[in-house]
């Protein structure tokens, strides 16, 4: 909603200069009335930068105006309107001069009387940071920050001017804020809370030694040396009776400390069940689904024994469905379905993505003096026998994952992604207890054993998807011809299980042109042992079905599928798990082309019996940055730490603790990073005053020099200068140049109330 005008008045300064101050309100249409501003002959604007020490990001300013109330609680309404709302504008000699919100917080209103009586409104131009949250995603450019936290606070103004930046990212050549990308998910913690503007700005800058201050109308970006060494200088004319000179601080030691907030473990959500649920709700012994809240829910026996399930009381756990979830997008037309388990006397929580389950029931056969229990069952879902296929040909997506996103990274052969998906697949009614003989055509105990001794490898195939930042194009994961690899080759070693990338056409997403397949085998018996059947399982580094001897590193790798880090910059990387195409092999047994292997019925069943498969129940993906320098050692999350002695002779310490930063050699999944936004690589050094280093040792070499020793402070009221940004001279202190550190301008009597302290440009040497 646009702002109107709503008040406005002018007042001649002792000087002869003509203030202008406007007050909008965000409103649907212009005001039909503009109300006159009256403003007292003392003290009508004040503009108050506060003191801000030299090391500090944000030097933020109010504005005061007393003016005089017509009627009783005239301006009351300005603050019950909401934070953001109001709008002033103050105007030098026609030209914008300062911009700020209306902060509610400062209202008081005398009540001496009836009418034209003072009233103090104040404003802010930065302090609606502090209100604010980031709700920006994906990697971004400082100055694309900016301009957003700029747009929030509402205020208006003539540009931003960066010609005071004295930081290069390439040489001795200033960068601009268009040159350096950081990543959005730095601001927002584990839990999802976001930062406020205030913290993104000073997180962002202080590494970089970098301030921003409003200055006539316009907003100023600079470091400190490059104030020193290409700003304007103006000389201190003193206006009051007196003035007082002292010292700054020194300090003894400087340490800063960047937290890394580097990623570490799975990157992916885990998390996809969002209903209602009620854990004393159970529905055993029935072939049929019962509803609450929205979800189907039935329950499972817990006994083997069918006798016992007559009674309807042995629930061991109960499995929750609904179409509807979160992190993980189903396939409209299949009856998939979100899952979660709730234990009662066995099972364990999980939760994920349901392709098949089963239905049991118990029933009475006879009479009452010679009857036993017989069971009707059913299966919900996809039909087994329909998921298998050849390796020639895949097709549509059952379900894809969330998508996460994969920093850049300047090396990516020293890192590699690991894609794991847990999977219960199971001949069991109850996977969780002791396979059964129910009765004849039920054999479930000999279904496990007979997947143990047949369906030794299981393929799953998948398209693991990459889509670089600012890009159409998509990369897929592919590993084909590392499974269809003849056993008399067999895959014996970790590194040739990586697969590659390949280019996608997502125009034949029904009909992949490029796949992957992940694996599931058990690594200590591939003879007659099964990676599935058997509870929960996970996916191991895919080979070809063989039973030969593997490298040690191999059969003793973790879970999960380790493939190539991604070349093509940060991106986004997702998991799609698809029909067709999924494969059982015996041991030994090549994969085929054009035949299905199923010597068992495992998957395919047979004349008599249907196929041994009762459950596959898919938990989210999970995707995490491995370490492929040291293999398996986790990636370093830890602080990166910076230190040197200022002032041997000084007592206190100065610490800055920083949520951005930089490190020789990179932190390769560090959120915190910089990022250069012409290559993508990550940044480890910029330049400043002729000296090389991390961001961290050029700002302990900025505080060095302008703590080392005791600087002059100079306070007193000097004329009100009307100039933007500059450094101050004074009479009495030959070749010292000074910064404005805080002060307070009395615009009507041309004058500030000043406190200015000697600057030096950066000329620190760690010794």
């Amino acid at each position: 909603m646009a702002k109107y005008l709503r008040y406005m008045g002018e007042f001649l300064s002792r000087a002869g200069v003509v203030w202008r101050v406007e007050i909008l309100q965000e409103s649907p249409y212009a005001f039909d009335e503009i109300g006159v501003l009256t403003f007292e002959a003392n003290e009508a604007l004040l503009i108050e930068y506060p003191h801000t020490p030299k090391e500090d990001v944000i030097c933020g300013s109010t504005a005061t105006i007393r003016i005089e109330s017509p009627g009783d609680r005239t301006y009351e309404d300005l603050y019950t309107i909401e934070v953001g709302n109001i709008r002033m504008d103050v105007y030098r000699d026609g030209k914008l001069y300062w911009s700020g919100m209306l902060d509610p917080e400062f209202y008081e209103e005398p009540y001496e009387r009836a009418a034209n009586y003072e009233v103090s409104l104040t404003f802010s131009d930065f302090g609606i940071l502090q209100r604010k949250k980031y709700a920006l995603a994906g990697m971004l450019t400082i100055q694309d920050v900016l301009n957003m936290c700029l747009r929030e606070a509402g205020i208006i103004h003539d540009g931003i001017d960066q010609s005071l930046i004295s930081t290069g990212l390439h040489g001795s050549t200033p960068l601009s804020l268009a040159d350096i990308k950081v990543r959005s998910d730095n601001f927002y913690d584990e839990d999802g809370e976001a930062s406020t503007l205030e913290d993104v700005i000073i997180g962002i800058f202080q590494p970089l030694g970098l301030r921003i201050v409003q200055r006539c109308g316009r907003i100023y970006v600079y470091d400190l040396n490059g104030l020193y060494t290409k700003g304007k200088t103006a000389e201190a004319v003193w206006a009051g009776d007196s003035s007082t000179m002292g010292v700054d601080v020194v300090y003894n030691n400087a340490k800063i400390t960047w937290s890394t907030y580097a990623q570490s473990g799975n990157l992916a959500p885990t998390d996809c069940w969002k209903h209602k649920i009620d854990p004393n709700l159970i529905n055993i012994n029935s072939t049929s689904t019962r509803t609450y809240e929205g979800s189907e829910y039935i329950s499972y026996h817990y006994s083997t024994d069918l006798n016992d399930w007559l009674d309807a009381s042995d629930s061991g756990f109960t499995l929750w469905l609904n179409k509807e979830g979160n992190n993980a997008t189903l396939a409209a037309d299949l009856q998939t379905r979100f899952f979660k388990i709730v234990p009662q006397y066995d099972g364990s929580e999980a939760e994920g993505i349901a392709l098949l389950y089963p239905a049991v029931q118990a029933y009475r056969v006879g009479n009452s003096h010679n009857w036993h229990a017989e069971a009707r069952y059913g299966r919900y879902g996809l039909n087994p026998a329909y998921l298998q296929g050849t390796t020639n040909d895949i097709d549509r997506a059952i379900f894809s994952s969330a998508h996460v996103w994969v920093p850049p990274a300047d090396n990516p052969h020293d890192l590699l992604i690991r894609v794991s998906l847990e999977m219960l697949l199971d001949p069991r009614w109850n996977p969780y207890e002791q396979g059964t003989n129910f009765f004849k055509y039920l054999e479930q105990k000999d279904w496990q054993n007979q997947w143990n001794a047949r369906g030794n490898f299981l393929y799953v195939p998948v398209t693991i998807k990459f889509k670089p930042d600012n890009s159409d194009k998509i990369y897929c994961w592919d590993n084909r011809y590392i499974c269809q690899q003849d056993v008399k080759s067999p895959v014996r070693n970790l590194y040739s299980t990586y697969g590659r990338w390949a280019g996608y056409d997502n125009n034949r997403d029904n009909k992949p042109n490029v796949w992957g397949w992940l694996c599931y085998y058990n690594p200590n018996d591939r003879q007659e042992g099964a990676g599935v059947a058997n509870g929960w399982g996970v996916n191991r580094p895919a080979i070809n079905p063989h039973t030969q001897q593997m490298a040690s590193m191999l059969a003793k790798a973790d879970e999960g599928q380790y493939i190539p880090y991604p070349e093509y910059g940060g991106g986004e990387l997702w998991i799609e798990v698809r029909l067709d195409g999924w494969m059982i092999s015996d041991g030994g047994t090549n994969l085929s082309g054009t035949n299905i292997i199923d010597s068992y019925g495992l998957f395919s069943g047979d004349m008599w019996r249907s196929p041994k498969v009762n459950w596959i129940l898919c938990k989210l993906p999970k995707i995490e940055i491995i370490n492929n320098v040291q293999f398996e050692q986790e990636i370093s999350t830890d602080d990166v730490e910076y230190s040197a002695q200022i002032n041997g002779a000084a007592k206190d310490p100065i610490e800055i603790d920083t949520v951005c930063g930089t490190k020789a050699g990179g932190v390769p999944t560090a959120r915190g990073a910089y990022f250069d936004a012409t290559t993508g690589k990550q940044i480890t050094e910029l330049y400043r005053a002729g000296r090389k280093a991390q961001a961290e040792q050029l700002l302990i070499g900025t505080l060095y020099s302008q703590y080392a020793e005791r600087r002059t402070k100079l306070s007193g009221e000097i004329e009100l200068h009307p100039d933007a940004l500059v450094t101050y001279t004074e009479q009495n202190q030959e070749y010292k140049k000074f910064i404005l550190t805080g002060e307070t301008q009395d615009c009507i009597a041309d004058t500030t109330e000043a406190t200015i302290i000697e600057l030096r440009p950066d000329e620190y040497d760690k010794q």
